[in-house]
């Protein structure tokens, strides 16, 4: 008996298959409707959590049906997300690589969506919701033996009547704006960050092991990109994707492929390397002032403040203990202290604490200005 027909054979047997089937396929319907819809309040965080739980509840009806459970006998809940995607690729082989990079790329948007916020392009948004109809075709086949046209009404409009852009142009472009966004010092970090996280989102994904993003991914992804202009150089995993599409209409196939022909192979070459570099290699030596570009005078007028209190504000808040907020640059005799917009960004945090700071240091602060 092939594969497909034994799978829809063990359906039968277990009727939380079913249920779990019927109520994945209605939360595929609600993101399709949702982001067609005219309103966009609200609209990207609801397609994305839909799309998340179509995908668990139909990951979960094909693991109950080949495994006959979906739930963590010690812990007592089902499987998580993550494991229906371990069990889908390793165990059932249902999905392959590129695939279940695809869906852990989805489930940190969803993460972000749910527990968080992020701002999301609307390509970016298109690629993941037609990316998503797409593949849950595929999967809704292997559980059902039916295709999704089946379930859909024939007045349903496709997700987009356009075609997806080249991926690298589209991620060029969110970077562009990205990066003039770092350059506003008007811009809160978490401003900042919250349109860096469907970035992240995107590297975290492509990793070949399934995890989440953290603080710390964030934090360094933020500080590389003050510095550096090319994204390929801090996100070479995103340099190796590429988006390919084939059909039409709702079930237009969009697919998000890893290492292709096509792909750009990026290596950033460290100092501290020794091994001879194969492949494309790209090297670029960074002026340590365009990162700390900052005096204490600039600051100041950034923070409204004298220059004593503000050095007495950097005294209280710890900055200078921050490499990525503080360097003492010496260049022949002179020693420049400065400072990066990291420094600003934890300053302006903290502005509300000044009065407290000067009460703490400002007899360090004076002395220090005597005795020079």
């Amino acid at each position: 008996m092939p594969p497909e027909q034994a799978l829809k054979a063990q359906v039968a047997v277990h009727h939380d298959v079913g249920e779990l089937l019927q109520r994945s396929i209605g939360s595929l319907k609600l993101a399709i409707e949702i982001f067609n819809r005219p309103n966009d309040e609200g609209r990207a965080e609801a397609v994305l959590i839909l799309l998340h739980h179509g995908f668990e509840l139909i990951l979960k009806a094909l693991i109950l049906a080949r495994t006959g459970t979906v739930f963590d006998e010690e812990r007592g809940y089902s499987y998580s997300f993550d494991t229906c995607l371990r069990f889908a690729e390793d165990d059932l082989k249902v999905i392959i690589k590129d695939q279940r990079r695809f869906l852990s790329m989805l489930d940190n948007l969803r993460d972000c969506a749910i527990h968080y916020y992020q701002v999301l392009s609307e390509d970016l948004l298109y690629i993941f919701a037609q990316g998503s109809v797409s593949l849950y075709d595929y999967l809704f086949r292997l559980a059902s033996g039916q295709s999704l046209k089946d379930r859909l009404p024939a007045r349903v409009l496709p997700l987009s009547s356009k075609p997806p852009k080249d991926l690298h142009l589209l991620v060029d472009q969110e970077f562009k704006n990205l990066r003039q966004a770092l350059k506003d010092l008007s811009l809160t970090r978490e401003k900042a960050i919250a349109v860096l996280r469907p970035l992240m989102a995107f590297a975290v994904g492509a990793e070949d092991s399934h995890r989440r993003m953290t603080t710390k991914d964030l934090d360094e992804a933020i500080e590389k990109l003050d510095v550096e202009e090319d994204w390929r150089l801090v996100f070479p995993e995103i340099a190796k994707l590429r988006v390919t599409s084939e059909g039409d209409g709702v079930l237009m196939g969009v697919k998000i492929v890893k290492e292709s022909p096509t792909a750009m192979p990026v290596r950033v070459l460290k100092a501290s390397d020794t091994e001879e570099p194969q492949g494309t290699v790209i090297t670029k030596e960074i002026n340590i002032f365009d990162k700390f570009n900052m005096g204490l005078k600039l600051l100041s007028e950034k923070l409204g403040l004298t220059m004593p209190r503000t050095l007495t504000l950097i005294l209280y808040c710890g900055v200078q203990d921050d490499p990525e907020a503080f360097r003492e640059i010496q260049i022949g005799s002179q020693h420049h202290r400065r400072y990066s917009k990291r420094a600003l960004d934890i300053l302006r945090m903290n502005v509300g604490k000044a009065g407290d700071a000067w009460k703490k240091y400002r007899c360090a602060v004076t002395n220090a200005r005597k005795d020079k």
